[in-house]
C-alpha cells in the first residue's frame, strides 16, 4: 500500500464513508508562501456513496413527509368537529 492509498483509506475513515462504491484522492495544485516559509498543496478528495444508502434517506425523507400530512389531516378534521 503506497502512501497515496494509505492517505485515501484514512481520509474514508475520518469522514465515515465505508460505504462507498469509489473514492479518490489527487493534487490538484501546489505554490509557496513566502509570508510564512511554508509550501502548501492543494488536495481534493472525492466520494461516491452507495446507491442503498440514498434510497434509505428518501424512504425515511418520504415517511417524515407522510407523518406530516397524517398529522396535518388530524388537525384539520379536529377543528372542523
Amino acid at each position: 500500500m503506497n502512501k497515496w492509498n494509505r492517505l485515501l483509506a484514512i481520509l474514508d475513515q475520518v469522514y465515515g464513508f465505508e460505504d462507498k462504491k469509489k473514492s479518490a484522492i489527487r493534487k490538484v495544485g501546489q505554490h509557496f508562501d513566502e509570508r510564512t516559509n511554508e509550501h502548501v498543496f492543494h488536495i481534493e478528495y472525492r466520494v461516491r456513496r452507495g446507491g442503498r444508502a440514498n434510497k434509505q434517506a428518501r424512504k425515511e425523507r418520504l415517511a417524515s413527509k407522510l407523518a406530516v400530512g397524517d398529522l396535518l389531516r388530524d388537525v384539520h378534521a379536529r377543528a372542523r368537529h
